[in-house]
């Protein structure tokens, strides 16, 4: 049996670790055409979970349809538009109709097949005769209302909080008016920075206040990850304790990405005795691979940054203001600490809920192993 378990794509099959209440509860939106933001941090599995609700609507009756907008990297209201555009060969595979579809309501816009020179996967391009007009993004949504008459649809904006850049003005009060239209579609807006995506639909001055029901994407439990664990290992003669089986959760902090990754190289082990000594040493494999990426990391941060991070890991995140706390780590006022929290917690190194955690559990391990001894 081939190695079950996925830590750098879209987690499908068997390496799919439960996630049964959050299945039942996004399904339940999904039918009832709820509007929902789905947030976790990086690595989580939310993009996992998206795909394996799309399985499970495909195989429903009545079918409904999905259609997977990613947003990363777009600038603009006309990128927003183009993406829609490029992913519409999701509900319509072929290419006639599919310009048919798009030129009963897109007459200056053109769609060809295209070739990702990477992966030489075929896709959609887009074109703009005449340029780009405001009217365009309520006639592309349009279109996904007109579609969304004949079959309930689920259409999901990746990496949403990429819209607080766009410059155009009156972009989201517009977008909200056009979506609030559309009674048969469910929207996910979904992403990994937390702290944009609740300030869009948080904040009673923006558009999107309460548009959209709120679904944070919590960590799989150590109760779920054993038993899935155990029946994948078994499936190969290995029988695996429970406890070596917690261990590697906990030292993930139960982070769904790391889980899989230890669990990926424990199978590749291919020994009859597991123990203790074998994660100590894909920990140290694990550290080590990711060492340029560490290192690159640590460099981009400033000094007073750095030693914020160290202030972390020494005092659990807690009584970090502390005199004797600050001087341990050689700094001389609160105020450095609280610019620099600011600039970690921005870009997502840091966590803030109750008191302040490393975003990278693996991160956070290497400068305990490697900067603090």
């Amino acid at each position: 049996m081939e190695n079950p378990f996925n830590y750098t794509g879209i987690v499908r099959g068997n390496a799919f670790c439960n996630r049964q209440t959050e299945q039942t509860e996004l399904l339940r939106f999904i039918k009832g055409s709820q509007n929902v933001l789905l947030y976790s941090h990086r690595r989580y599995g939310k993009s996992s979970l998206i795909y394996k609700i799309f399985n499970r609507l495909e195989r429903q009756r009545p079918k409904i349809d999905t259609l997977y907008v990613e947003l990363y990297g777009t600038l603009s209201e006309k990128d927003f538009v183009s993406a829609i555009l490029a992913s519409l060969n999701q509900i319509e595979s072929k290419l006639e109709k599919l310009v048919k579809l798009v030129q009963s309501t897109l007459r200056t816009v053109k769609i060809g097949m295209s070739i990702d020179p990477i992966t030489g996967s075929p896709g959609v391009s887009v074109s703009f005769d005449s340029g780009y007009n405001e009217a365009m993004l309520s006639n592309v949504l349009g279109l996904l209302g007109k579609i969304s008459g004949k079959r309930k649809l689920m259409v999901v904006f990746d990496e949403f909080q990429e819209i607080a850049g766009y410059r155009q003005e009156g972009f989201e009060k517009r977008l909200r008016a056009i979506i609030q239209q559309h009674e048969n579609i469910s929207y996910f807006f979904c992403g990994s920075q937390r702290h944009i995506l609740t300030e869009i639909f948080i904040n009673k001055n923006r558009a999107f206040y309460k548009l959209a029901q709120s679904y944070p994407l919590a960590k799989i439990q150590t109760d779920q990850y054993v038993p899935w664990a155990q029946k994948l290992f078994l499936k190969t003669g290995s029988k695996i304790e429970a406890q070596l089986l917690e261990e590697i959760v906990a030292r993930c902090e139960n982070h769904p990405m790391y889980v899989q990754q230890f669990f990926f190289f424990l199978w590749e082990e291919k020994v009859r005795e597991l123990s203790i000594d074998t994660v100590d040493e894909i920990e140290r494999r694990i550290l080590q691979s990711s060492q340029n990426e560490f290192l690159n990391l640590w460099d981009s941060l400033t000094l007073n940054q750095k030693k914020t991070l160290k202030l972390i890991i020494l005092t659990g995140g807690r009584e970090m203001f502390y005199a004797n706390a600050l001087q341990a780590v050689d700094l001389n006022a609160g105020s450095q600490v609280t610019r620099s929290l600011e600039k970690l917690v921005g870009d997502d190194i840091v966590l803030k809920n109750n008191d302040y955690k490393i975003q990278d559990v693996m991160f956070k391990k290497w400068m305990q192993a490697f900067l603090l001894k």
